[in-house]
């Protein structure tokens, strides 16, 4: 499986945040901005170099520090945001909801002076961990490399590839890079999102230059500390803004040495207790938020109206964190599932079946039971609806398959719900439901259940019994556009309709053959025993000389189970 290093650590109390300083502090050296500790392997430009880590089993491509220049060019303001648009240096960060953004046009124009020289050093790192690292304005050349290396990664996943590893970008001192849609962008894909550590210092006049008053907004898990070694982390973005906006860097205009910071929070070790809360703090998280921000000597920048705000922007992310929810949510679902199953279970009992009996309800029980049965139609097919796309719009391979237990339950729901959607579309005298109205939700959950099963062939055995539940959800769909074939045929002879009927013969022997197909097709009321009586009417003994029609006519299927 896809290697995916996470900071999800950092986001909790500050003491957390230095179980992860080993990773940090092999980007740098006391005698050396940047730096690694082995020359292995040492590839060197005017604007990276690449190091192997003391193990030896990890890179780092360590981004330099711009010229002076583009930071005080930076630092007036002659940088500002552009449109993706037409830039197609960064169209790998576009995704099918958020097409296009904005970023910093410094940080385009310093990454396309990296040219191609990286993209076969990036091929090389993509079955091993690059930590990709950069200083300042380098820090957009970091978080550009590493979202296309993240990019190719999801190319080789999505072709199969399971041996992949994903990048780890930490940057120190680098300024927001885009707008709100850049990180929506970005947020789609977990797989992204998680791997950015920004280390940001107080005093840092290019780290804290866009904050709550400009269009950027942050992504990824921020660092903040203090030369006294202080130190804290914020995932929550609106806290993220407000804590760069907090910071101040008293006019310095000079690039900021993040060595002496780091050298302090080594050597710093935190203690707290609860003798350091008021009563006033004797909620745990905001306890938890107030001594983050003492840790960092912002607690009296902040008023208790923005603590307040903060508190409630982590509990909800904690709520969508949560691994419980999701479960909890498809439980929910199965509950409704279970409830359709109950009704499909009561109409099979009946000569009419499952589909016919939810399409054409003849007592006032069956019209009440029909009510109360699309309530949980409507409540699973939304759920599945946004299930799916947020699959979907994951770029890689694992992300957009559902996980087996979601997979299992979602071809569940369509062989037992989509029949029902059918059921209602040809009752309002519609045509060609599977062309041109069938929902990419179904289509999706169908394919993605169709590519477990190849995975799994090997170790296939072969069904000997029909199945409870039709395999093919568009059974009845193939049924209807029979009938209207037949109507077709009867009224007018046209060769196509008998070709098409020829067709949906053969299909069916098919799902018999393979007992795809559930016995309760065969009982006397159905709209399939209606169109094959129809069918052997109109077509007499001729019917008969096909495969289908030998084993329909001799009684066969009374025997299929």
């Amino acid at each position: 499986m896809p290697t995916q290093p996470t900071f999800a650590g950092f986001a909790q109390v500050a003491p957390e945040s230095s179980l992860s300083l080993p990773l940090i502090n092999s980007c740098f050296d006391p005698h050396k901005s940047l730096k690694f500790n082995s020359k292995v392997e040492l590839e060197t430009t005017l604007a990276y170099e690449l190091h192997t880590t003391r193990s030896g089993d990890n890179h780092v491509l360590a981004f330099n520090s711009c010229s002076p220049d583009y930071t005080t060019r930076f630092l007036n303001g002659e940088f500002n945001l552009v449109s993706s648009e037409g830039l197609h240096d960064v169209d790998f960060i576009a995704t099918k909801v958020n097409s296009s953004f904005s970023i910093n046009e410094v940080a385009v124009e310093l990454f396309q002076q990296l040219g191609d020289d990286l993209k076969e050093l990036e091929n090389k790192h993509t079955h091993a961990l690059l930590i990709i690292t950069g200083s300042g304005l380098g820090g957009y050349r970091a978080i550009l490399s590493a979202l296309r290396l993240h990019h190719a990664i999801d190319v080789e996943e999505s072709n199969g590839s399971k041996n992949t590893k994903r990048p780890i970008c930490i940057t120190f001192g680098c300024p927001l890079v885009g707008d709100e849609s850049l990180q929506h962008a970005i947020a789609e894909c977990p797989q992204w999102k998680y791997s950015f550590l920004n280390v940001v210092a107080n005093k840092d006049p290019v780290a804290t230059f866009f904050s709550l008053d400009t269009p950027y907004k942050p992504f990824g898990t921020f660092l903040f500390c203090t030369e006294s070694g202080g130190h804290t982390a914020f995932e929550d973005q609106d806290s993220i803004l407000l804590v760069l906006d907090k910071f101040t860097h008293e006019g310095n205009m000079q690039i900021y040495d993040y060595m002496n910071v780091l050298s302090s929070l080594r050597r710093k070790v935190l203690y707290r207790g609860v003798s350091e809360l008021s009563e006033s703090n004797s909620n745990l998280l905001r306890a938890g938020i107030t001594l983050q921000l003492k840790e960092v000597g912002m607690l009296n920048d902040i008023t208790n109206e923005e603590v307040g705000e903060m508190e409630k922007q982590t509990k909800l992310n904690i709520r969508k964190k949560s691994p419980y929810e999701p479960t909890k949510k498809l439980n929910e679902m199965k509950i409704s599932l279970t409830y359709m199953e109950w009704y499909m279970t009561g109409q099979k009992r009946k000569d009419s079946g499952y589909y016919d009996g939810y399409k054409y309800p003849k007592t006032r029980e069956e019209i009440v039971g029909q009510q109360e049965i699309l309530k949980h139609q409507g409540r699973l097919n939304q759920y599945w609806k946004d299930i799916v796309v947020e699959k979907d719009r994951m770029p890689q391979k694992e992300g957009a398959k559902l996980r087996k237990r979601w997979l299992l339950g979602g071809n569940n729901y369509r062989r037992i719900v989509e029949p029902l959607d059918i059921a209602e579309y040809y009752k309002k005298g519609n045509i060609n439901y599977i062309e041109t109205n069938r929902s990419d939700h179904y289509k999706l959950i169908e394919k993605w259940f169709n590519e477990d099963k190849k995975e799994l062939q090997s170790s296939e055995v072969k069904r000997n019994k029909a199945a409870s539940l039709t395999e093919d959800s568009c059974f009845w769909a193939h049924v209807e556009e029979a009938l209207i074939s037949l109507k077709d045929l009867v009224k007018r002879g046209t060769n196509n309709a008998e070709k098409k009927l020829e067709e949906f013969e053969a299909y069916v022997m098919r799902e018999i053959e393979n007992f795809s197909v559930s016995p309760d097709i065969f009982l006397d009321g159905t709209s399939f025993m209606r169109w094959w009586n129809e069918y052997k009417a109109h077509k007499g003994t001729a019917a008969y000389a096909s495969e289908f029609g030998r084993y329909m006519n001799n009684g066969s299927y009374n025997l299929y189970k």
